[in-house]
């Protein structure tokens, strides 16, 4: 399965890394898959029930880099599949792509998933921050979870700290980590091209 990490294995034959590039794609496509489960739901009800969207017809700054954020995940998600249908090609004679086009593609996902790992990380930096603002502005002792609740002390208003907030961490957390996913897969896959030799090269 993962040949080159077996150290007798210097060059790895087209067919052994048509072999890595199948399992290692449907593993992150799969992975990708279900980690972005969440970050696209969170984003298609913000950008779609957003209430800043429905007065104004505008979407906020943070809307459209979580927007960005998503198209590159999906692109992420599709670009892993790709690689399954690269192995497809590198088995066949008659349209196998040659070292630099894989490793061409094999980049392009590397840098796309660490974009997107940027971009959440940029989006989780600015949400967690305005709600260790929102925390700070509280009086002393306070607890504040859900409006009405006996024994809580409520703040000013725009304070409170919804579950919809913990689902929006969760989130950009889950895309991180998909990120992550692509960016190994990548790494490892690009690890086999470098140890390839082609019968030109000394």
């Amino acid at each position: 399965m993962f040949d080159f990490l077996k150290p007798e294995v210097a060059s790895p034959t087209p067919q052994q890394i048509a072999r890595s590039l199948r399992w290692l794609g449907w593993a992150g496509f799969w992975l990708q898959a279900l980690l972005g489960f969440i970050p696209i739901l969170v984003i298609v009800s913000a950008v779609f029930a957003s209430p800043q969207r429905q007065q104004t017809g505008f979407l906020s700054f943070g809307h459209w880099l979580a927007i960005l954020c998503l198209v590159v995940l999906l692109f992420s998600i599709y670009w892993c599949f790709r690689y399954t249908r690269l192995a497809n090609r590198l088995e066949s004679r008659g349209s196998r792509p040659t070292k630099a086009q894989v490793s061409q593609d094999l980049k392009l996902g590397v840098v796309a998933n660490i974009g997107m790992m940027i971009i959440a990380v940029l989006i989780a930096l600015s949400r967690v921050g305005g709600l260790t603002y929102k925390m700070l502005t509280l009086p002393q002792g306070a607890t504040v979870v859900a409006p009405n609740q006996i024994g809580t002390t409520l703040g000013v208003p725009g304070t409170l700290i919804t579950p919809s907030n913990m689902i929006a961490i969760q989130a950009m957390i889950s895309t991180i980590a998909a990120g992550l996913v692509g960016t190994v897969v990548g790494l490892l896959l690009l690890y086999q091209m470098g140890q390839h030799r082609s019968p030109a090269e000394p």
